[in-house]
């Protein structure tokens, strides 16, 4: 565990020092900008384009730092022969891939953390209500930013960054639109249903971390709800790690 969590910090630190996190400069400059234009709405259109607006950006820029930042963390260490002194150590390659997985998911837990804080000062700045059930969707978003996270690890220990990069955006694509793969007879008559179905199951469905519509519209989010989302990235996080992990012990690094 000890080890681990030392990969996870040097992980940390390397992508700070890749200014990752300026993308919360981005992100306050685009709430604050958005907090002003939308003085001229309603209270009631304000709050929500606020929340739309500040949801949809948390999402996008955590997405994008999960997977130009995943795909680097074992493949670039490959390709400037950094990981070799590192596995010459008392370093398991499992080691490496879960202390990588845990650095980067507290890079994006700090990067949704402050732009949550900044949704709310916005929200706030703008006598629109603060509303609670935020924090919701903020946790679904968490959920599928590590799940993509995990996917990139494993096109990372597969490939090289450019096909890792290409691999992973195309499944985090098709998992948010899980829904016209389930009715792909309806797009392309003649598919079979076997196949639909298997790909619908078998490809991530990021869908299921999708709330931001219920918050912002004030529908109802239960904790059943929250926990079958908790479940569902812990399973998909399990069999996509596990996959990574029995790839890379089985990468030959020479």
């Amino acid at each position: 565990m000890k080890r681990i969590l030392a990969v996870a910090a040097n992980t940390y630190r390397e992508t700070v020092r890749e200014r990752v996190l300026y993308n919360l400069v981005l992100f306050a400059v685009l709430m604050t900008l958005s907090g002003l234009l939308m003085k001229q709405l309603s209270i009631r259109q304000d709050e929500r384009i606020i929340k739309d607006i500040g949801l949809a950006a948390m999402e996008l820029f955590g997405t994008l730092i999960a997977v130009f930042m995943g795909v680097g963390l074992v493949s670039k260490e490959i390709e400037r022969r950094s990981l070799y002194p590192l596995l010459a150590k008392p370093l398991d390659r499992s080691e490496f891939i879960l202390g990588r997985f845990v650095g980067l998911g507290f890079t994006l837990l700090v990067n949704v953390a402050v732009m949550t804080a900044g949704l709310y000062l916005t929200l706030a700045a703008t006598h629109a209500t603060l509303d609670p059930n935020l924090l919701k969707a903020v946790y679904g978003i968490l959920l599928g930013l590590l799940l993509v996270v995990a996917l990139a690890l494993l096109f990372s220990a597969l490939s090289s960054s450019m096909l890792a990069a290409v691999g992973t955006v195309i499944l985090v694509v098709a998992g948010h639109f899980s829904d016209i793969i389930r009715n792909m007879r309806q797009v392309a008559p003649g598919t079979p249903n076997w196949l639909s179905g298997m790909l619908y199951y078998a490809l991530p469905n990021f869908r299921n971390f999708d709330l931001k519509s219920r918050v912002v519209h004030f529908d109802p989010v239960a904790a059943a709800d929250l926990g079958w989302i908790t479940l569902y990235a812990a399973a998909y996080l399990a069999v996509v790690l596990g996959l990574a992990l029995t790839v890379f012990r089985s990468r030959d690094l020479v």
